[in-house]
């Protein structure tokens, strides 16, 4: 019995070095190979439909559109949208600014923030009204739980911010400052940022089928260009 072909798509120059740049960077922030090979799938799915539906791919609003768009296929699983979030905001937080460094040529500091606090990141820009450089600046006191609020604090400008924590990730955030706080003794870590954390074991997450999710994904982006042939 002959088995299904797999789905193919025939990806970019463009694609092709978003893809090497995840792999090659994944060693330093400690991302798995068959987690990056995931993340950058995802990212390159990422970025097809932006392409298709004229959005900037590197702005926080097509991020948003785009998890809205995976909520509604049902073949597309929670922990999946989660790894898909992941990848995409391990590259635009962390891959393109590790390619910046390198460019300038300074020196990468090896990342210690768990894989599993990337999807909580990702949420707090997609659901509150703060910018990627404010998020990666919060300090543990700037999360006030009982308060359901986050300071964003100036500290050029010594002006503050505050931001309500939407209800979907309250769960979330206490728990990462309570891993947080048992991991380091400092009295006011970085909350997405902190290099010093002397326990560097990830919390257990799902193994991802990197083949999976590329079947996945390509079924998706084969749906893209259908969508776009039939626009033409």
């Amino acid at each position: 019995m002959t088995s299904p072909e797999k789905p193919t798509i025939a990806l970019d120059h463009t694609e092709f070095e978003v893809l090497s740049s995840i792999r090659s960077l994944a060693p330093q922030f400690n991302v798995p190979p068959k987690r990056a090979e995931a993340y950058g799938v995802w990212v390159v799915c990422y970025r097809r439909y932006c392409k298709v539906h004229d959005r900037p791919w590197l702005w926080m609003s097509s991020v948003s559109d785009f998890m809205d768009f995976l909520d509604t296929r049902s073949e597309v699983s929670e922990s999946e949208r989660n790894r898909a979030l992941d990848g995409i905001m391990f590259y635009l937080a962390d891959v393109r600014r590790a390619e910046d460094e390198q460019n300038e040529k300074k020196k990468m500091k090896r990342s210690r923030v768990p894989a599993s606090t990337r999807s909580l990141f990702g949420q707090l820009l997609l659901r509150c009204d703060i910018q990627l450089t404010q998020a990666m600046q919060l300090r543990a006191t700037d999360v006030k739980l009982g308060e359901s609020t986050i300071v964003v604090q100036n500290r050029e400008t010594n002006e503050t911010q505050v931001i309500e924590v939407p209800a979907s990730t309250r769960s979330g955030l206490k728990k990462h400052l309570d891993r947080l706080r048992e991991r380091t003794d400092l009295d006011d870590p970085y909350l997405f940022a902190h290099r010093g954390l002397e326990d560097e074991q990830e919390e257990e997450q799902e193994e991802p089928d990197p083949e999976r999710t590329t079947q996945l994904a390509t079924l998706i982006m084969q749906g893209f260009d259908e969508e776009r042939d039939g626009d033409e």
